[in-house]
């Protein structure tokens, strides 16, 4: 099995590598930049990538991995449990994702299982994702346009139309950035869309739109509502493989 790390601690790389050599049996090489990753890939052709979640790319490089390898299986390792940043990678297609406790016997574990065609997280993520089915379920409706959204998608849709750029944005939610360009993400491809621009003029008609579908009261904006005040300290921060991701649509 060919493993490529994703990350731009050069520690982190080797420590996992080391814990994943099996006789021979594994490779692992790794990569810090877009250039790095494809050349990467383009020579190994790595069965699973491992990403770190702190990698300010890291949304971006998941995508371009995916282009050159559309079936590659990704686990993600993440400093934070927090709810939303696991929904956000799992709207990606990804499957594993650690979170900060774990341990080197967990990342062994977790890879061998994806290497298997399982799918690997936290029993209480996993109940998450399944609350996030259900939600996504009972939000269906038979009419196109802000009602399509996730209250959150909703939110940053508006935010968008304000003018704020994902990096702002994420301070203004307190949520980790690769969070906002994967709500992003999801908007551009609910609405069929390919930037950011077309999603904020889209936001502004749906809105209209479906005030007058007798919704308006559950999106309607503040008139002459200030700018939103940016947080001074941000936060920082499955499972559908092989389905269709959002990654590879621009959102910044």
């Amino acid at each position: 099995m060919v493993i490529l790390f994703i990350s731009v601690v050069r520690l982190l790389q080797e420590v996992l590598a080391a814990a994943l050599q099996e006789g021979g049996k594994t490779q692992a090489h790794s990569a810090t930049s877009r250039e790095t990753v494809e050349a990467a890939v383009l020579e190994f052709a790595p069965d699973l990538v491992i990403v770190d979640a702190l990698h300010p790319e890291a949304v971006t490089l998941v995508a371009a991995v995916r282009t050159l390898l559309p079936k590659v299986r990704v686990v993600v390792l993440a400093t934070h449990d927090q709810d939303e940043d696991f929904l956000a990678w799992a709207d990606i297609g990804i499957s594993g994702y650690l979170g900060p406790d774990t341990s080197g016997s967990d990342l062994v574990a977790t890879v061998r299982r994806v290497a298997a065609g399982e799918v690997a997280c936290p029993p209480r993520l996993a109940a998450v994702l399944l609350g996030r089915f259900a939600d996504r379920s009972a939000e269906r409706a038979p009419r196109a346009g802000i009602f399509a959204l996730t209250a959150r998608e909703r939110e940053i849709a508006e935010l968008l139309a304000d003018g704020l750029s994902n990096k702002l944005i994420a301070r203004r939610l307190e949520v980790a950035l690769p969070t906002v360009k994967n709500h992003v993400h999801s908007i551009l491809d609910k609405w069929d869309l390919r930037s950011r621009g077309e999603a904020a003029a889209r936001y502004r008609r749906k809105l209209d739109e479906d005030a007058g579908l007798g919704g308006g009261n559950l999106v309607k904006r503040e008139a002459g509502r200030a700018s939103p005040t940016i947080s001074s300290a941000p936060r920082n921060g499955l499972l559908q493989n092989g389905m269709p991701s959002h990654a590879g649509r621009r959102a910044s």
